[in-house]
């Protein structure tokens, strides 16, 4: 390492253990910067004192011998940059190199000190600063304990500390990591990514090599590749992190599908992106030579070469600090090789409800813990096999255009279908499998004439049928999707409902009369209903990208074991109170649970259920033949009798529940 006497202003060498404290200097570089080599010339540097760039390296040693520190390193002269070997050994440990400095002294060029009688504000310049703007300065930020500002003419401005509320309204960058008392590995990649989404640098592959040591890697220089050296950064990076952030980017801003092409691409909700806190291990993801090998759980639609990926990380709230979404990566693909979707959207965030104590009965989290493991691999590599077939559901975002609704309901399965299959849908041409997408009409006579122009005071409804033929007799399960008029505009409420019924599908019309009138407010319409083994929820909504094949869509998840997915719930549970038993220290714990240990008692109020055995399994399952279920061949009341509308005969789950349901639960909960 080559240090600056602060002295002598002579270059001297240094090698490990007998590196001497030194302070360091980040700066922008500007015209007439000082070299390694003019610098090594005596004369030379005497000469070109006035300079810029020789000045800037002279007060620095100034402001050194000043604090009692012997040494500067300052890039533009410890640097020989003829060098390529010494340049890329010096950006590999510049980090290392900022970080083990006393102190850091940034020089703002373009910030002046405020002459007497004037109103310019100073602070102001500071946050305009173009040392703000350059991938460089990032990490000289970043990895240094302590660090202080200076003006154009060497006045000190504040340090990093006092200056923090400035600093992190400009970067993005949290406090904690400012202060140093979180580690830079305890932020995901995208937060760290978004962080230099709004930076730049002379050198294209320079925007790489600036963040080598942000996320701690080591890689050789080569000038010339390109945009290849950020993709070279993001395979370093999954070589040591299981972080699944750096996948969470909108591929419609990248020129890449698989892997970022820059930074920016992370600008817009990078920095909401927190790793998850569940208590599990993410499974082990590498890049291959046929693309990325992961390992997550995979969320079924009703298209054979469209599924969700769901990652192992977060959205959060960054006005509540709580988890809100989780993330889900859509898929285009067939026989567990896939690539990256552009439409109808590249990625989904599933909204959770922590927080609202009047949702309590709502799984929140519906998604099967069982993971799959499959290829997502560049676009030339899966079209040129699975083209041809592929084309009808990639297609067929574009042609069902010719819908007239502005909104639709995505189908999905997050624990698969298990023997359950599609048996049909009302309005029969509503429903779209080829994209996984269902479009209610409304349920207009028809002597109804409405004009385009005139908002609509009617209800779009419909119908799905799912039957299981594995059993005698079959079971089925009715969905209904219910849109008021305003969500055809993406402004209105929706509700989802599971139908009590067993007819066959040669009665499917019937179900499909819906009152001109609901009998609940829109604003208590249920988005979550659960009967019997199948549940039911819709709500997301989220914007698709061009409008293909609508402009909003209702994100709808199916799930046809219940029961099962109330156990592992339960087990998920017991798992966090071990976890906090586990780390008790023998006093009242004072602080309050974690979000996610809330979260899971919340969700399994009333429905923690013991692991059974075999034998209480068929025992539980013969029991249940009494009861009206979602899935049962025919109702076993009497009097219970098919409502004309989803909600004639039943209010919002999370206000009252059917007898039935009831039934079920005491029979199968233990509190």
């Amino acid at each position: 390492m080559r240090l600056i006497n602060a002295a002598s202003l002579e270059v001297e060498v240094f090698h490990g253990s007998s590196i001497p404290n030194y302070a360091i200097l980040s700066h922008t570089w500007g015209i007439e910067e000082a070299s390694f080599q003019e610098w090594t010339k005596r004369l030379t540097r005497l000469r070109k004192t006035w300079r810029p760039g020789f000045s800037k390296v002279i007060a620095c040693c100034k402001q050194a011998r000043h604090d009692g520190l012997p040494y500067v390193w300052v890039d533009t002269v410890c640097i020989d940059k003829s060098s390529s070997a010494e340049l890329s050994e010096a950006i590999n440990s510049m980090f290392t190199w900022y970080e083990k400095a006393e102190v850091c002294y940034v020089h703002l060029s373009d910030v002046v000190d405020r002459p007497a009688n004037t109103k310019i504000d100073v602070f102001d310049q500071m946050r305009r600063s173009r040392w703000f703007t350059r991938g460089w300065t990032l990490q000289e930020l970043l990895a240094p304990a302590n660090v202080v500002f200076y003006s154009n003419a060497w006045n000190c401005l504040g340090t990093k500390r006092a200056l923090t509320a400035i600093i992190t309204a400009v970067t993005g960058i949290d406090e904690s990591c400012l202060h140093k008392t979180k580690r830079l590995s305890q932020y995901s990649i995208a937060q760290r990514m978004a962080w230099a989404a709004n930076r730049t640098t002379t050198r294209e592959e320079d925007i790489a090599y600036c963040l080598l040591g942000i996320f701690g890697i080591n890689m050789p220089l080569l000038y010339g590749e390109g945009s290849k050296a950020f993709r070279r950064l993001q395979e370093e990076i999954i070589k040591v992190s299981d972080d699944h952030s750096i996948l969470a980017f909108n591929t419609e801003l990248s020129e890449g599908t698989l892997l970022a092409h820059h930074p920016r691409v992370f600008a817009t909700r990078g920095s909401r992106i927190h790793p998850n806190s569940a208590l599990k291990i993410t499974a082990p993801f590498s890049m291959t030579n046929a693309g990325l090998s992961m390992t997550t759980p995979l969320v079924q639609t009703l298209s054979p070469y469209w599924v969700l990926a769901r990652l192992d990380c977060v959205e959060v709230d960054p006005r509540e600090n709580m988890r809100r979404s989780l993330i889900y990566l859509p898929l285009f693909g067939k026989n567990n090789t896939f690539m990256r979707a552009r439409m109808p959207v590249t990625l989904i965030r599933k909204e959770l409800d922590e927080s609202a104590t009047g949702n309590t009965d709502e799984i929140q989290d519906l998604t099967t813990p069982a993971e799959t493991s499959y290829i997502v691999s560049y676009f030339s590599r899966v079209y040129s096999v699975y083209g041809t077939e592929m084309d009808v559901a990639m297609k067929g975002f574009e042609t069902s255009r010719s819908i007239e609704a502005n909104t639709g309901f995505l189908i999905t399965f997050p624990r698969g279908m298990a023997n359950y299959q599609l048996h049909g849908a009302y309005p029969p041409n509503a429903l779209f499998p080829h994209i996984s997408f269902f479009f209610p009409t409304y349920a207009l006579s028809s002597t109804t004439v409405v004009s385009e122009d005139e908002p609509l005071d009617e209800t779009v409804s419909g119908y799905i049928v799912f039957k299981d033929s594995t059993v005698q007799p079959a079971k089925f399960v009715y969905v209904c999707l219910v849109l008021d008029s305003l969500t055809t505009k993406g402004k209105g409420l929706w509700a989802c409902k599971l139908l009590p019924d067993g007819r066959d599908m040669n009665r499917l019309e019937d179900l499909a009369r819906v009152n001109e009138e609901l009998r609940e407010p829109p604003s208590i319409w249920p988005q979550y209903h659960r009967l019997g083994n199948a549940i039911v929820a819709a709500r997301t909504r989220f914007d698709t990208l061009g409008g293909e094949p609508c402009t909003t869509a209702i994100l709808v998840e199916i799930v046809f074991d219940a029961h099962i997915l109330l156990q592992e719930n339960a087990q998920k549970l017991a798992a966090v109170e071990l976890g906090f038993e586990g780390h008790a220290t023998g006093r009242e714990r004072a602080t309050p649970r974690s979000n996610s240990s809330w979260s899971l008692r919340a969700q399994t109020r009333e429905t923690i259920i013991e692991p059974m055995s075999s034998a209480s399994t068929v025992s539980q399952q013969n029991s249940e033949s009494s009861t009206v279920d979602a899935g049962s061949g025919t109702p076993s009341s009497s009097n219970i009798s098919f409502p004309h509308s989803p909600f004639e005969a039943a209010v919002p789950y999370k206000h009252r529940q059917h007898e039935e349901e009831r039934h079920h639960e005491r029979e199968l909960v233990e509190r």
